[in-house]
């Protein structure tokens, strides 16, 4: 069972080590002869006091994906991604069927690992140990929602090579395959490729941005797959909002919606990008559209599996945060604000610079109502999430207090930011 929703507090430094008789509780006696290595986990870090968004912010996982790993899913079985766990709990190696190597870990050095090289040995271990090349392919689409669960709690930087590295063996092996094999291995490749113009957007590069996600695209369409296409063609319509090409952007979101054998969520990503575009324009057409965007994602089931599917993890507040989003560039900023604040309590489930870019565009419209100092508060705490995630994003919404920045209350932000 999950545990409830809250902002994750991450422990500096390693963990202490557990004393042996938690080792020895029958709990544990029971779940190693059950062969279940993900309750033992659970059990681990219950006796650390951590809940699973805590460890899930350690290791660079969401809270799901631990609470996927606790309840047996196949994530429970990678070892390298137990590895990752037992080295950060301390749990003595053979209760999760692994050899004993045991190094204390600290969480920093586990992120650098896990973005970097364990990811790369994962993707290698996907490819060449599994039983079949249809078993490769489901395997490296786990492996793109693992990297996507650690995304949203880490930073971009050290990700990129480890993402880049990946798509170029997946690219190889699609030159090399036939049939549905080549297909789905271009369709997977392309949900690599538009994750990786997506770590360009974040650090600023816009242009590889538009130039991955394009690729992305193109190989979407040459495996004849409609999400994979309507979401890089919602994508490029977010480059066009960052280029300030409205009309681009309307135009985008609805070719997205044209698309054929589009799922439920990647429509409603469409419609909600769609009412961004309309907002943008100065049009309260966009509510009707941000309306029918969460009526569809309400009726949505999310994914049972544990393989990457676009917008596994869209919900409806990602549709009413960017609502409150365009009530701000609608100028009505007294009722973003009431909207924002309504949702606050479930903000601790949208990822980090998620968090970042909408503390910012809140902090704006604190300070366009007069609150200057309340918006200062709020531009503090979305550079706390830019530091923290290396977001380009959450600096550009920032950048938006520039017409404050002499203002006492916003000295010392601005010359922070700069």
């Amino acid at each position: 069972m999950s545990d409830p929703v809250v902002n994750a507090v991450v422990p500096d430094g390693p963990l202490p080590v557990l004393p042996p008789s938690t080792w020895e509780a029958k709990a544990v006696r029971d779940a190693v002869a059950a062969e279940s290595p993900g309750a033992v986990i659970a059990i681990a870090r219950r006796a650390h006091g951590l809940r699973q968004d805590e460890l899930g912010a350690l290791a660079g996982f969401s809270q799901s994906a631990i609470s996927r790993l606790e309840s047996g899913s196949n994530i429970a079985y990678d070892l390298r991604v137990l590895r990752t766990l037992q080295r950060l709990l301390g749990v003595p190696a053979h209760l999760l069927g692994l050899t004993d190597r045991t190094v204390p870990m600290r969480s920093g050095d586990l992120v650098a690992g896990l973005e970097g090289k364990a990811l790369m040995a994962l993707c290698a271990s996907a490819v060449f140990n599994a039983d079949s090349e249809d078993d490769a392919v489901s395997q490296l689409l786990v492996l793109r929602r693992i990297v996507n669960d650690a995304h949203n709690w880490r930073a971009t930087g050290a990700l990129m090579p480890a993402v880049r590295g990946m798509y170029d063996v997946i690219d190889a092996l699609r030159r090399n395959a036939r049939g549905e094999v080549r297909r789905r291995l271009l369709g997977t490749g392309a949900m690599y490729a538009e994750f990786y113009g997506w770590l360009h957007e974040e650090v600023g590069d816009l242009r590889n941005a538009a130039a991955w996600t394009s690729r992305a695209r193109e190989q979407g369409k040459a495996a004849d797959d409609g999400d994979v296409v309507a979401y890089c063609s919602v994508r490029l319509s977010q480059l066009a909002e960052a280029d300030g090409d409205d009309d681009r952007v309307i135009g985008l979101a609805r070719a997205a919606q044209r698309e054929s054998g589009v799922s439920p969520v990647v429509r409603a990503m469409a419609l909600r990008q769609e009412a961004r575009g309309l907002a943008r324009a100065g049009q309260e057409a966009c509510m009707a559209r941000f309306d029918l965007a969460q009526a569809l994602v309400l009726e949505v089931r999310p994914p049972q599996s544990d393989e990457y599917s676009i917008g596994y993890c869209f919900t409806d507040l990602h549709v009413q945060l960017q609502r409150a989003a365009s009530l701000v560039d609608l100028a009505d900023h007294r009722r973003a604000i009431d909207v924002y604040t309504q949702l606050m309590p479930r903000w601790g489930s949208a990822c980090q610079w998620e968090q970042g870019v909408h503390t910012a565009t809140l902090a704006y419209a604190h300070a366009a109502s007069g609150d200057v100092e309340r918006a200062a508060e709020l531009g503090f705490a979305a550079l706390d999430l830019a530091r923290a995630t290396g977001s380009q994003l959450v600096v550009n919404e920032l950048a938006r207090l520039g017409p404050w920045a002499a203002t006492p209350a916003m000295a010392e932000l601005t010359a922070q930011l700069r």
